[in-house]
């Protein structure tokens, strides 16, 4: 496939992206008025457990597309067996898994947190249903995962974005017309799951079928879970590499300090759709391609990114203080801002970091990620200990961008991304974001000049990203006449050689 269907792809992907947070700030108001602030609460904790317990899935969502996508022109057999297997396998995790988060999580709302006592019967009775999202959520990963190896991006978003509309919508629907109470709500939820997992299953189906449990193949499961278990680490460590600051915080300076730095990070962290959005896209890709062309394709996309994210960031930064100060206030800006500078500069290494993530593990090394991971864990809560206790919640972001640098650094070299490459991502975008930091704080949270800055930092990035666009496809025109000279020059030889 062409590199204008990775093109149209990604942008799906960044609209099936960007349409849920939209969907999002519509009915999260509506819920919060008509369920009130307890049931809402507790409901905020069910989707909690839920993605905590979506470590059941043991990477196998991943596994699948990265085995079908290798597969893509095989037999239907082939596939079928992979895909079978894998889905077989997530339903029994999930339902397991479902049996268990029925049992925590009950206790947990009757036992372990302060419940209102005329919200525990509504809690019991809504049970049933958060059980079953689970082994729902677990199947959807696999078909969806299905769809992208034949990189069907417009059909799984297009599934993804109306499920998770009607997921929205529909209970708040219920909340504001039959009843608030969450043995209302949270069925309505789970009934919009099930029907999307349906919708979904059709797709994978009309996709790969005819499908039946007789395709299911036990010499599948070692492969699987071989991979997805290396996954899994990652899945396990990433929350906590993610997370762990807020609980420092909490732990050394009071949870009012929290708000002052998970409201930045929520923001910060919202910025790397694009990133996000360009990893999906690429990995069925590469996972189908030989390694050199995989490499060679990761390379050109991770120069594209350094300087599209940095078009983001570099605006954003200069945007921050005006914005926490007519969003919230000044005083809020005046602690905030610089803890969302500092936290740009980590999200846009990070979000780099995903191109190689995902060159690995669509090589078939989950394994250098998750070791990876779960080496950063002790040196970065160390560090993170040390930093927040001396500086604070600036501290905290340092130690965070600290450890996304390291991170990215490692991910660079591991898949040997070429040192060029490096050399035409990193250090322009690095430069132009420490002159927005420079210009935020010199213009802190003064309107004009800081839309003024921000367009002028605007216009540098897009000027910076055309002049590298020109050089790539310069690269990739003289890549591509070398690799005909070689065909030609092969084809040349063979007569000679045979005789």
């Amino acid at each position: 496939m062409s590199v204008g269907a990775l093109r149209t792809n990604f942008i799906i992907n960044v609209f099936g992206a960007v349409v849920p947070l939209a969907v999002a700030l519509v009915t999260v108001p509506i819920y919060v008025r008509h369920i009130g602030d307890a049931r809402y609460g507790v409901l905020s904790l069910v989707w909690t457990l839920l993605g905590y317990f979506g470590f059941l899935d043991l990477g196998l969502s991943r596994a699948a597309s990265n085995a079908l996508a290798r597969l893509r022109e095989a037999p239907r057999e082939a596939r079928a067996r992979v895909l079978v297997t894998s889905l077989a396998l997530n339903l029994a995790f999930g339902l397991f898994g479902g049996v268990i988060l029925a049992a925590a999580g009950g206790y947990l709302m009757q036992h372990a947190l302060t419940v209102p006592e005329a919200l525990k019967p509504e809690i019991v009775s809504a049970l049933p249903w958060i059980a079953a999202l689970l082994p729902l959520a677990l199947a959807s990963g696999v078909g969806i995962g299905a769809l992208e190896s034949r990189e069907r991006f417009l059909l799984a978003n297009i599934l993804q974005i109306c499920g998770g509309s009607l997921g929205q919508i529909a209970p708040v629907l219920l909340a504001v017309l039959v009843s608030p109470s969450l043995a209302v709500v949270i069925p309505a939820a789970a009934t919009a799951r099930a029907l999307t997992v349906v919708a979904i299953m059709i797709a994978v189906y009309r996709a790969e079928g005819p499908l039946s449990i007789a395709d299911f193949d036990r010499r599948q499961i070692k492969t699987l879970l071989s991979y997805g278990g290396w996954v899994t680490v990652s899945s396990l460590m990433s929350p906590i590499l993610s997370e762990f600051d807020q609980f420092v915080i909490g732990s050394l300076l009071g949870v009012a300090a929290i708000t002052h730095y998970i409201v930045p990070m929520n923001l910060v962290m919202r910025s790397q759709i694009l990133a996000a959005a360009l990893s999906r896209t690429l990995f069925p890709r590469m996972s189908s391609l030989a390694r050199d062309d995989a490499h060679s394709l990761a390379a050109r996309a991770l120069v594209s990114l350094a300087y599209g994210y940095g078009a983001v960031c570099a605006p954003a930064i200069i945007l921050t203080p005006t914005f926490f100060r007519y969003w919230i206030s000044a005083d809020f800006a005046a602690v905030a801002s610089p803890v969302a500078e500092i936290l740009f500069f980590g999200a846009w290494i990070n979000g780099l970091a995903f191109v190689p993530f995902g060159l690995l593990q669509s090589q078939g090394r989950p394994d250098v990620t998750g070791k990876f991971h779960a080496a950063e864990l002790l040196p970065f809560v160390a560090v993170l200990w040390a930093m927040t206790s001396a500086y604070g919640i600036v501290g905290a972001a340092i130690a965070w961008s600290l450890r996304c640098a390291i991170d990215a650094l490692c991910l660079f070299w591991a898949p040997g991304i070429p040192a060029s490459a490096l050399l035409r991502a990193l250090p322009l975008p690095l430069l132009l974001l420490a002159a927005s930091a420079a210009a935020a704080n010199a213009i802190g949270p003064n309107l004009w000049p800081a839309i003024g800055a921000a367009i002028a930092a605007e216009a540098a990035a897009i000027a910076l990203a055309l002049v590298m666009a020109h050089d790539l496809r310069t690269l990739a025109r003289t890549t591509a006449r070398r690799g005909l000279r070689a065909i030609g020059l092969a084809r040349a030889d063979l007569p000679a050689r045979a005789n």
